[in-house]
């Protein structure tokens, strides 16, 4: 590789880079400027002194929005993680069970993989009144479970499509050896094959939490309330019709984020084996 290759190559992945990462820096330093530095022109990428004001609902007023970045922010993050961690932990649970099956006793063959993966391209708003009526009729809604039971529409069919690609690279030899030493099905499946594909089970509850944390509609459709309501339409309320309070709005948005990249670093290691893992045979 020439000097020049490796140079181009810089200069786009730094492109690519700016491109994605410039928002969020935008976002950190907004959620930290005074409401005089929101307009300006040309615009202040570096506050030009720091304020906690955004957090601590000073700026709250700005627009005639009366709602705050933090004293407000409690419950919807705790329901966003309420909800996030559960889909998670149930979507892989579901996914890793309907994988194995797939995958060791081919049930429903490629026809029915193709189904399930399928179901993931639904578009949200075409499920959200059909859900709706139920979750009434079940009196679940406003409640977490109505918002748990309709993210794992979405995430368990992926889930499901990913694992079964990391059953499938685990030798079934494994399993018969396991048979062979007395080992039952289910004993086979818990001892040998979930300890081998916990880079893969990592990997979807990851992606499952992601899912979760920022999806909107579901919960504009389900909630009403701040019981059950999480943190994408918590960031709504900054947006007002007198227009938009861009500095709490900022900092309620670096709230938001910060628990999903702090979950995602802890799981970095076993997301990157994961979802690399089978890429290179031979």
């Amino acid at each position: 590789m020439t000097i020049f290759t490796k140079f181009v190559k810089g200069v786009l992945v730094a492109i690519v880079l700016f491109f994605f990462l410039f928002p969020v820096f935008w976002l950190v330093t907004t959620a930290f400027k005074r409401a005089e530095e929101w307009f300006t022109w040309p615009p202040a990428f570096i506050p030009s002194s720091l304020t906690l004001s955004n957090f601590l609902g000073e700026a709250g007023g700005f627009y005639g929005s009366s709602t705050t970045a933090i004293s407000s922010v409690t419950p919807f993050l705790r329901n966003s993680t309420v909800v996030a961690l559960l889909v998670a932990l149930i979507s892989t649970l579901i996914a890793a069970l309907a994988a194995y099956a797939i995958s060791r006793y081919k049930i429903g063959g490629m026809g029915f993989v193709s189904w399930i993966i399928s179901i993931r391209m639904l578009p949200p708003i075409a499920a959200a009144l059909p859900l709706y009526v139920i979750f009434s009729r079940m009196r679940l809604i406003d409640t977490w479970w109505a918002l748990i039971l309709s993210h794992l529409v979405f995430t368990t069919p992926f889930s499901t499509w990913i694992l079964i690609t990391f059953f499938n690279d685990i030798p079934q030899e494994l399993d018969e050896a396991a048979h062979i030493d007395g080992a039952s099905a289910s004993q086979s499946f818990l001892n040998v094959i979930l300890p081998l594909s916990a880079p893969g089970l990592a990997a979807v509850a990851t992606l499952a939490f992601i899912q979760s944390w920022g999806e909107f509609l579901m919960a504009l459709v389900l909630t009403s309330s701040s019981a059950a309501q999480t943190l994408p339409i918590y960031l709504g309320r900054f947006i007002t019709g007198w227009g938009i309070a861009w500095g709490p709005l900022a900092a309620a948005g670096l709230v938001t984020m910060t628990p999903v990249i702090v979950f995602s670093f802890l799981m970095l290691r076993y997301l990157i084996r994961g979802l690399t893992f089978g890429a290179v045979k031979g």
